[in-house]
């Protein structure tokens, strides 16, 4: 009677969570498994992450990397970066990067320099420079009139016109003047338009973001009326500029969470507008870090780090190997019972006597 009774209740408990595991699963909870972590737990999980991630030894792997490559904005950024978290580099690799902090920010050179800067960004020689030189100007309207001047120069004399750059500098254009309805977010456009532009000068917008904005490729330009300064109604069609203010507003958020100049750092990692969308996210979390967390963890991991498991895909994990475990508690039970059985030494018989 004890041995049925204890099977039953075990048999009782096995089904209960048995049960309770497949209503959980009959509620799919894998459809929707990850969801967003609130934001002081996310930046919880991307700190915790980069801290393990970026020590003295990958520091000064990266900085060698950017080195190697002829990459040496990367470079000297990285080691401000590693001397912001107050890591170590080797002796050789201080003496190298010295050298070239010496060889590009010279006072006299940094003078000269900062004008050649600020009317072409290609020619500043760090993110600071960019910061100081070339952002204040291009973020005014006057950058991007002096985008257009160059292509319009370009247009009217049979050379080859930029139609991006141009288009990105129309759309900043109108975000400038309020034509663009954005809800409120004209500035945030304008920011975005301007990082955009600059990446595309740098060299560093990513095929994908490329051809997203391709569309503003196709817009009708009247050169003569850039020339002379005329109404942005009648430079181009302003009403086709509107398809990439989402894009936009999302950088420009993006910059608005760390700077303009860090936010052609991130533009390296945008390939859609979901990586724009889900990036500026990312930066309302990490806010003057994320350049430098992205730059460090990746894409992939600083995407991941702001999501967890939903509870209904955790009490399904949970009902699971709890249903899982009892079976096996349950077999285990039945196969000790059989050993003990087969141990358990015959009876006795006394003879007759």
């Amino acid at each position: 009677m004890r041995q049925a009774l204890y099977l039953g209740s075990r048999l009782a408990l096995f089904g209960a969570t048995l049960g309770a595991a497949l209503w959980g699963w009959s509620q799919q909870p894998f459809t929707a498994a990850l969801v967003e972590r609130s934001a002081e737990s996310a930046a919880r999980a991307i700190e915790a992450q980069f801290q393990r991630s970026f020590t003295p030894e990958a520091a000064a792997d990266r900085i060698r990397t950017a080195l190697e490559t002829g990459d040496d904005f990367r470079a000297l950024w990285l080691a401000d970066l590693a001397d912001e978290e107050a890591l170590p580099l080797p002796p050789d690799l201080n003496l190298e990067i010295e050298a070239l902090r010496a060889s590009r920010e010279g006072v006299v050179a940094g003078a000269m320099d900062c004008a050649a800067c600020a009317w072409d960004i290609r020619s500043c020689a760090s993110l600071s420079e960019i910061a100081f030189c070339a952002l204040p100007v291009e973020m005014t309207p006057l950058g991007d009139l002096n985008a257009l001047r160059r292509q319009g120069t370009a247009a009217l004399a049979g050379e080859e016109v930029d139609r991006l750059e141009t288009g990105l500098a129309l759309v900043g254009l109108a975000a400038t003047s309020a034509i663009l309805v954005t809800g409120g977010g004209s500035a945030l456009v304008k920011a975005g338009a301007t990082a955009l532009r600059g990446a595309k000068r740098l060299g560093s917008l990513t095929p994908g973001v490329a051809r997203m904005i391709g569309s503003l490729g196709d817009l009708p330009i009247r050169w003569p009326a850039v020339l002379r300064g005329a109404p942005l109604e009648e430079i181009t069609d302003a009403a086709r500029l509107t398809r990439v203010t989402d894009m936009a507003k999302d950088i420009g958020r993006i910059a608005g969470n760390t700077s303009a100049s860090e936010t052609l750092l991130v533009l390296r990692h945008i390939d859609s507008a979901e990586d724009a969308a889900r990036l500026a996210r990312v930066s309302d979390v990490a806010k003057a870090k994320t350049a430098s967390r992205l730059e460090v963890l990746g894409k992939s991991r600083i995407f991941r780090a702001t999501l967890r498991l939903s509870d209904t895909a955790v009490a399904a994990f949970a009902a699971l190997w709890a249903g899982i475990t009892g079976l096996l508690s349950l077999i285990a039970g039945w196969m000790m019972q059989g050993i003990l059985r087969l141990l358990k030494p015959p009876p006795q018989r006394r003879g007759w006597r």
